[in-house]
């Protein structure tokens, strides 16, 4: 029994290894520059061998040393998380694709490493929910999109979290933008039917 499970576990890490081998050797590193002379970042990406199509890992190097960018690609597209960070490398951004469509929630964060904001994304349109974020973490706005377009009621809060505007969108359009005082009462109504609304 014993022998079974350590052929069989021979059998995966030698599978395993080929797989690698092979892997790498279908897979091409390029090294390029971008920024000025004098501080340049580096780019690293794998490509398909012989080709111009991104294949494997990306990351941009900053002059520090730092790792600023991080993305995987299938066939030139962008394929699992994309992240970019601060030059001190704290996470900035976060985004998520399954064969170049962008899918899930993207998040952009403070330097702090709190939240900035969130909006969920499905096949490369924003959908749903999505927020901003004071430092603080208080909320600074809430909004909805349905099929890439702004829907339903956004909401604008100050730093104390009172709501300071409300703005119905329907498919994308302004339809109406409340302006509330610090005790929640309306002191602008504007109709955006008629009347442009800022």
């Amino acid at each position: 029994m014993i022998k079974r499970i350590f052929l069989a576990l021979s059998v995966v890490f030698a599978f395993t290894t080929l797989a690698a081998q092979s892997e790498a050797n279908e897979l091409e590193l390029r090294i390029s520059y971008t920024g000025s002379k004098d501080s340049p970042i580096t780019i690293k990406t794998q490509y398909c061998k012989g080709t111009t199509l991104k294949c494997g890992k990306q990351i941009k190097i900053a002059p520090n040393g730092v790792v600023i960018f991080r993305a995987n690609y299938i066939n030139d597209k962008y394929n699992g998380l994309v992240r970019s960070y601060y030059l001190n490398g704290k996470l900035k951004e976060s985004r998520e694709y399954i064969e170049g469509k962008e899918t899930n929630t993207r998040t952009l964060y403070y330097e702090s490493g709190k939240i900035e904001s969130s909006q969920m994304y499905v096949d490369n349109k924003r959908e749903g929910e999505g927020k901003k974020y004071y430092e603080s973490g208080k909320v600074k706005e809430q909004f909805f999109y349905k099929n890439d377009m702004r829907e339903g009621v956004r909401q604008e809060f100050d730093k104390y979290e009172k709501l300071t505007f409300e703005t119905m969108y329907k498919q994308g359009r302004k339809q109406w933008v409340k302006q509330y005082d610090t005790k929640g009462n309306v002191i602008n109504e504007t109709s955006c039917r008629w009347n442009p609304c800022y």
